[in-house]
């Protein structure tokens, strides 16, 4: 992995063992989105378990099409922005002295900035293929991301019963 452009952590991670800068983040080559039950904890819930999407098992064939999907969009999490001088604070100007010769600063992401920053530059339609991630829940990428979104309810395989013109009927929804 070249650390040099992006940080690829948002599902798997050959650089480190257990990601502790990514607030809880579990990671193995098996796993999409999940959390662990502490920073430091070594168990529970979304820790080194195969074939997972938001802590819940899946067939291997569905977790290989998510990350398949995954890949194909390509997504790169930044690791640092540039951050020109007219746009520094006091506190990053008194940190950063040499911004006066360079014109800025190289500014270092967090794990949840980095995603900040790609949510502010992906559409509309980018920004809701995560929810078709099969178990998408909102909560954990909120957690993982930092990024609040909502999960939308979902009728798909559900009964539901209508009245029209006084006729009830009952269907499921494909």
């Amino acid at each position: 992995m070249d650390n040099s452009d992006s940080c690829n952590s948002c599902y798997y991670c050959y650089s480190c063992n257990s990601c502790y800068s990514c607030v809880g983040l579990r990671m193995s080559e098996k796993m999409i989105f999940c959390l662990g039950e502490g920073k430091y904890e070594s168990q529970g819930a979304g820790y080194q378990k195969n074939s997972q999407i938001f802590n819940k098992d899946v067939s291997a064939d569905e977790f290989d099409k998510a990350k398949s999907a995954l890949n194909v969009k390509n997504f790169k999490l930044p690791i640092a922005k540039w951050v020109d001088k007219k746009d520094m604070t006091a506190e990053e100007k008194k940190n950063w002295k040499s911004y006066t010769e360079t014109g800025g600063y190289l500014k270092t992401l967090s794990y949840q900035d980095a995603w900040k920053e790609l949510w502010s530059t992906l559409s509309s339609e980018d920004k809701n293929f995560f929810k078709t991630f099969k178990n998408f829940d909102a909560e954990i990428f909120e957690k993982i991301t930092g990024i609040k979104v909502e999960s939308e309810t979902s009728l798909k395989g559900k009964t539901v019963k209508v009245e029209v013109d006084g006729q009830k009927y009952e269907a499921i929804i494909q």
